[in-house]
C-alpha cells in the first residue's frame, strides 16, 4: 500500500506524536507516518488502551490522520501489514467507523468486515479486530451525546445503545465526503475556511449523519392529523427563522420542538411534500446565495461561505446551486468572472 510522504515520521521523533499535533482555530490536527506497529498503537493510546500485534512479515508502514474539535475526533488510519488489534474503549466514548478499503479477510470479534462495512462500537467494551492491509476511518464521539442525539431524533438503537452494530452494503458517502473535506482543511491556504466553521454545528452534523446510517428508521406512510402536522411545521419554520444567520440541523428542530425525527418527517412530507432534511438544504442554499451576494467585493470565498452553511462536498454544492439558481456560486460572488465559471462548469461535467 503506497503512503504519501508529506506526513510526519513518528519513529524519527522517538515515537512521540505530541510533536506532530498542532491547534488552529480550535481544531487539533495530527498527521503521522508510522514505521513500526507499536508506534501506530501509540497514536490510539491517546484516548484508549490499545495493543497492536503485527501478524505477517515485512516492514511496516502506516499513516494516521486525525482532526479533533469539541469532544469529537475524526480519524483515518492506513497500514500495509495485517495487524491484530485489541481495543479497550473507555466508559465515555463510542465510535462509528467505516472500512474505506481492505485487502483480505478482516473481522471485529466474530463479525466479518469488508469494504463499505459501517460499525458502531459502544463505550466501555473490549474489541478484537483483525485487519489486513486496509484503511479505516472513524468518528470518536462522547457516548452520552450520541445517545441523547439518538433519543432526540427518535432512533431506537439495539440494547439502548449498548450493543455493537455492523452494517454491510450501506451508503456511507456522506461520512466519507465529510471526512475528506475536513482532512483537506489543514493544507488549505485560506484560513477563513476554518474560521467559518461552527464547532457545535459541526458536531451535530457528525451525530446526525452517523445516526442516520445506523438506524433503519424511515417515515411511515401513516399521516398525522392535518392540524397537528401544520402546527409542527409552522413551529419548525419559526425556529428556523429565529436563527437566520446560522444553519440548523434536523436534530436542532427535534430538540426545539420536542418531537422525534420520524414525526417531523411525516409532518414535512404531509405539508411541504419534502423531508425536513431536503427542506433545510433548500433553505441553506438560499442563505448561501444571500451570503455570496452580500460578500461581493470582499475577500470572502465560495468555500468559506459554503462551509459556514453546512456544505462539505463542494462539487455537490456547486451542482445543487447551479440546479437551484441557474448559475455557479462563483458567478454569484462575482469573482473571476466567466473564466472561473467555465472552469467549474467543465469540472462538473466530467
Amino acid at each position: 500500500m503506497d503512503l504519501p510522504d508529506r506526513s510526519v515520521n513518528v519513529a524519527a521523533q522517538g515515537a512521540s506524536d505530541e510533536h506532530a499535533a498542532d491547534i488552529d482555530n480550535g481544531f487539533s490536527w495530527l498527521d503521522l507516518a508510522t514505521t513500526d506497529v507499536e508506534d501506530a498503537a501509540g497514536v490510539q493510546r491517546r484516548w484508549m488502551p490499545t495493543e497492536y500485534d503485527q501478524v505477517d512479515a515485512g516492514a511496516f508502514a502506516g499513516r494516521f490522520q486525525q482532526l479533533g474539535f469539541q469532544d469529537t475526533l475524526v480519524a483515518a488510519e492506513r497500514q500495509n501489514r495485517t495487524v491484530l488489534k485489541r481495543l479497550h474503549f473507555p466508559p465515555d466514548y463510542c465510535s462509528v467507523s467505516f472500512v474505506r478499503s481492505v485487502s483480505g479477510r478482516a473481522r471485529c470479534d466474530l463479525d466479518a468486515l469488508s469494504q463499505g462495512t459501517v460499525a458502531y462500537l459502544p463505550a466501555n467494551n473490549e474489541y478484537e479486530v483483525l485487519l489486513p492491509p486496509s484503511e479505516i476511518a472513524y468518528f470518536r464521539i462522547r457516548q452520552d451525546r450520541f445517545l441523547q442525539a439518538a433519543d432526540t431524533l427518535g432512533y431506537d438503537l439495539a440494547g439502548d445503545g449498548g450493543q455493537a452494530l455492523m452494517f454491510d452494503s450501506v451508503d456511507s458517502s456522506d461520512l466519507n465526503d465529510m471526512l475528506d473535506t475536513l482532512m483537506s482543511l489543514r493544507h488549505s491556504s485560506d484560513s477563513s475556511q476554518l474560521e467559518a466553521l461552527n464547532h457545535e454545528y459541526l458536531e451535530k452534523v457528525v451525530l446526525e449523519r452517523t445516526l442516520r446510517i445506523l438506524s433503519d428508521s424511515t417515515a411511515r406512510s401513516s399521516q398525522m392529523p392535518s392540524g397537528s402536522a401544520y402546527r409542527i411545521t409552522q413551529a419548525a419554520q419559526a425556529l428556523i427563522e429565529s436563527s437566520p444567520e446560522e444553519p440548523l440541523t434536523v436534530m436542532t428542530l427535534c430538540q426545539g420542538l420536542g418531537v422525534s425525527r420520524a414525526s417531523l418527517q411525516r409532518c414535512f412530507l404531509q405539508i411541504h411534500g419534502v423531508a425536513p432534511l431536503a427542506y433545510l438544504r433548500m433553505r441553506r442554499l438560499n442563505c448561501a446565495r444571500r451570503a455570496l451576494k452580500a460578500a461581493r467585493g470582499t475577500n470572502a470565498t465560495v468555500t468559506a461561505i459554503a462551509m459556514h452553511w453546512g456544505f462539505f462536498h463542494f462539487a455537490r454544492f456547486a451542482q445543487d446551486y447551479l440546479r437551484q439558481f441557474g448559475e455557479l456560486p462563483s458567478t454569484t460572488l462575482g469573482k473571476s468572472g466567466r473564466t472561473k465559471s467555465a472552469t467549474e462548469r467543465s469540472r462538473l461535467q466530467r
